[in-house]
């Protein structure tokens, strides 16, 4: 794509969403919104946005995961005895009830990424805060970019919620002080992210060029750097990234994701995801069907959540990264806007859909008193937390560019 030379005092941006190469001013007032100009991407919001806000909230968050994870969870009181939980031990029930695959993702979702991921970026915050930004800065930035989705406190925030709500219907049970740095670990993410301007920060680790390049340009997926063709295959010099005009195989791998998170799908719904003891009678329940319980218990809110997260965000993913593909194979050029914006959003709120995961791994480790009164996971536990993590891979795979390349009868693949 050819681009002209950014006016004075503005800088080029590269789209990731579209392809396009625009000017933005350096110093947007306060309140303005930067949005690309042909597919409606938001580039920046300046509104609330604060590094020093960012930087504490980051640092708090990395604090308050080191407690959560080393003290107790939530303990629970049946038939004279007591089972406590720790974070750690939701991947361990996983494990004994031979659902490793579970458990390994909720060990990296809920334990190891957070902690590398809020630490990377305390340091990076606090390094650009301080001026002494070095030659790895816009590498852990990248770092920590790549790591935002899948890091989960936010998602197991909710989950938690959800976990002790449903026990105190029907068993006496108790946060301990391990739940309490979790949720506000979790708050904390959220706040984090109000907070963080990633365009401010990018700018910060190395300035774009007031002029973008005067031929054909391509632009780095991972901090939108512009630059000459001629980089194509190079590395980004802002973030260390390999530029790619498109991201290579994306229709193929994005369709194959896509193709077996549907054929899992079938059987993550048809089949019991867990056997839970409500009532102190261990019941197997499908996706669906603990939906329904939740209703039954007149936790309607909580059954709402957990249906849109478990059932509807699922098929919107596979719905949509399927219509993404084919409009690509097919070159159309219809509703490239709405499409875009719907690649976004389901970009976005794929992770919330390790919801029911979370819970019934919150669940395990604190009811699993007897032969009778026990909680566990069943086979479409895996099943379901493979069409999470590969409708999220498929996103990831895909390039939107491609959408509009195609309605310009161009195909790159």
């Amino acid at each position: 794509m050819t681009v002209e030379a950014a006016p004075e005092g503005a800088f080029a941006i590269g789209c990731a969403s579209c392809g396009a190469v625009q000017a933005a001013p350096r110093a947007a007032p306060r309140g303005v919104l930067l949005s690309c100009r042909l597919c409606e991407a938001q580039f920046e919001r300046t509104s609330g946005r604060s590094l020093d806000a960012a930087l504490a909230s980051a640092g708090a968050t990395f604090l308050l995961l080191i407690p959560a994870n080393l003290f107790p969870l939530m303990t629970t009181a049946a038939m004279g005895a007591t089972r406590t939980s720790h974070l750690a031990s939701t991947a361990a029930a996983m494990w004994r009830d031979n659902r490793p695959w579970v458990g390994i993702f909720v060990s990296l979702f809920l334990i190891v990424i957070p902690l590398v991921r809020f630490g990377v970026l305390s340091v990076v915050l606090a390094e650009v805060r301080s001026g002494r930004i070095g030659h790895h800065t816009g590498r852990a930035f990248r770092l920590d970019q790549e790591l935002e989705m899948w890091a989960m406190s936010d998602v197991f925030l909710l989950a938690l919620m959800v976990t002790y709500a449903r026990l105190t219907t029907s068993i006496s049970v108790r946060l301990d002080i391990g739940a309490y740095c979790f949720i506000a670990a979790g708050i904390m993410t959220l706040v984090t992210r109000a907070f963080l301007d990633r365009r401010a920060v990018w700018e910060a680790i190395s300035p774009s060029p007031s002029v973008a390049p005067a031929g054909p340009a391509v632009i780095c997926n991972a901090c939108g750097f512009v630059l000459p063709e001629t980089m194509n295959g190079g590395h980004c010099p802002r973030c260390g990234n390999t530029i790619h005009a498109r991201r290579p195989g994306a229709v193929r791998r994005a369709a194959a994701l896509t193709i077996a998170a549907f054929l899992l799908y079938i059987p993550a719904n048809l089949y019991p995801i867990a056997t839970l003891p409500i009532g102190f009678s261990s019941t197997h329940y499908t996706v669906l069907e603990g939906v329904r319980d939740l209703f039954q218990a007149k936790l309607f809110a909580l059954a709402g959540v957990i249906f849109c997260a478990s059932f509807l965000i699922p098929i919107l993913k596979l719905v949509g990264m399927s219509w993404f593909i084919t409009s690509v194979v097919r070159r159309s050029r219809r509703h490239l806007v709405l499409k875009t914006r719907l690649y976004r959003a389901v970009e976005e709120i794929g992770r919330w859909s390790m919801i029911d995961p979370f819970v019934i791994g919150a669940f395990v480790p604190v009811m699993h008193y007897n032969n009778f009164v026990y909680a566990r996971a069943e086979p479409a536990a895996a099943a379901f937390s493979f069409v999470v993590v590969g409708t999220m891979l498929a996103a990831r795979c895909f390039d939107p560019r491609l959408m509009w390349d195609a309605a310009e009868i161009r195909h790159h693949d």
